[in-house]
């Protein structure tokens, strides 16, 4: 039977090996760090390869998108699902590698998109856009060939969208599409998927 001097005693070793298996305050703290900065870096990951929430700036995708939303860019479901027509897209302009732009592809590479008196029509199939709120002005009519590796996009907001229209955008190379808008996270009252449109072509 043991005498309380020495459970006190061996209560104290035992003490005393815990802290030392629990390693001291500075291996604590390095721990806590490493810990930190590998979630950093996978956090950091994601966005760059993943998912990213990204700030609508302009109105050129009105009224799918408004200025001040955050929508959800997912950027790998390129790899198995190719792009298609009416998907809602993130990209950089040609030469421009400054600032992205949100817009939807309207044609793929080999198409012929024509558009007559604000009416689009890919391949002599007219498109239902119900999304569109507002006209287009004659500087839009023409017939544009969407070159190989690239896409045709135009701005739902077609009075204001800088776009494949202007000649000095053109049709954006597959690889300036950063990813698919999927989804509205914020604000809170205008939250929503955001889907594609199959024109049916």
């Amino acid at each position: 039977m043991l005498t309380n001097k020495e459970k006190n005693e061996l209560l104290k070793i035992v003490a005393h090996r815990n802290e030392r298996l629990k390693g001291s305050r500075f291996w604590d703290v390095m721990d806590y760090c490493i810990t930190l900065a590998l979630m950093v870096v996978l956090v950091f990951s994601l966005r760059a390869t993943v998912f990213e929430p990204v700030r609508v700036k302009g109105s050129s995708m009105e009224n799918t998108l408004l200025p001040g939303d955050y929508m959800a860019v997912e950027k790998l479901s390129y790899i198995v699902k190719p792009m298609e027509r009416g998907d809602v897209v993130i990209c950089y302009y040609p030469n421009n590698d400054e600032y992205t732009c949100v817009k939807r592809i309207i044609g793929l590479a080999g198409d012929e998109v024509r558009i007559e008196f604000g009416t689009v029509s890919v391949n002599g199939v007219t498109l239902q856009e119900d999304y569109v709120t507002t006209g287009m002005t004659a500087k839009h009519d023409g017939v544009y060939m969407v070159e190989e590796g690239c896409v045709f996009v135009m701005g739902d907001n077609r009075l204001v969208s800088h776009d494949s229209t202007d000649g000095l955008v053109g049709s954006v190379p597959l690889e300036r599409v950063l990813g698919r808008v999927n989804r509205v996270l914020l604000p809170l009252d205008r939250a929503k998927k955001v889907e594609g449109v199959d024109y049916g072509i």
